[in-house]
């Protein structure tokens, strides 16, 4: 099993980041893992966002990147970031966002011990933008509602059949909690006990999001009861406390 060392390709929408880019792209290309690509696209930056990329492209072989000719939004860009990954582990990882050393080797691992799996994530720790701590996440480890951090998350494609992965431009604000509803059909969802990703992220403002989306919300239920044999409930919204 120990020898066993699939390819993973870490998927990097990126758009105005510039600030936080560089760090980002270091914890990737720092992986104890080491069979990755990493795939970016600069959904039209106006800063050095794809003056960084390019650089660390130039840098590392196993990074990739590309910029849209106009801003298409996050999951045109992640669509097309899925279509050209080679591997059939796919890692997501937000452009502000820094990953723990070993999160890509310990996902790999889990995935690979658990083939019944389609998705694995991580705990993670909320950060602002000067690395003070925020909180840090309690997300439930056998996974029965949609508590994940779509930033931590690992897939294994091989469970999927085709263009199951892919991400409604029509289902904002729940983006990510529409594409882990589909997920369900295919495998368990789990997240790892260890804290293996930094998000940039104030965790007061997923609750904030909730109340002003409750309509959405509503059409993210409706839709799970008509289109997939999950049917998840509000209170698995709400599982992911933070630890303050």
């Amino acid at each position: 099993m120990n020898k066993i060392k699939p390819l993973v390709s870490i998927l990097l929408s990126v758009h105005n980041c510039e600030k936080y880019l560089s760090t980002c792209l270091k914890s990737l290309t720092s992986q104890s893992y080491k069979n990755i690509e990493i795939v970016a696209i600069d959904d039209c930056s106006n800063d050095n966002s794809f003056k960084i990329l390019k650089s660390f492209a130039k840098k590392y072989k196993r990074v990739r990147v590309y910029k849209n000719i106009k801003n298409y939004g996050t999951a045109v860009t992640l669509n097309r970031l899925i279509k050209k990954a080679k591997a059939r582990l796919i890692a997501f990882m937000g452009s502000s966002d820094i990953a723990y050393t070993h999160r890509i080797k310990k996902q790999v691992k889990f995935i690979l011990e658990n083939p019944g799996v389609v998705a694995v994530g991580s705990q993670c720790k909320f950060i602002n933008d000067k690395n003070r701590p925020l909180g840090k996440s309690k997300y439930p480890l056998h996974v029965h509602g949609i508590s994940m951090q779509f930033e931590t998350v690992l897939v294994n494609k091989a469970l999927l059949p085709k263009d199951v992965l892919r991400f409604d431009t029509n289902s904002k604000p729940y983006l990510y909690s529409d594409v882990f509803i589909r997920l369900m059909n295919y495998g368990k969802l789990a997240n790892l006990k260890e804290f293996l990703h930094y998000r940039r992220s104030n965790p007061n403002v997923y609750f904030s999001d909730l109340r002003k989306n409750i309509i959405s919300l509503a059409k993210l239920w409706i839709k799970s009861v008509a289109n997939s044999d999950y049917h998840f409930s509000v209170r698995s919204l709400l599982l992911p406390l933070v630890k303050h």
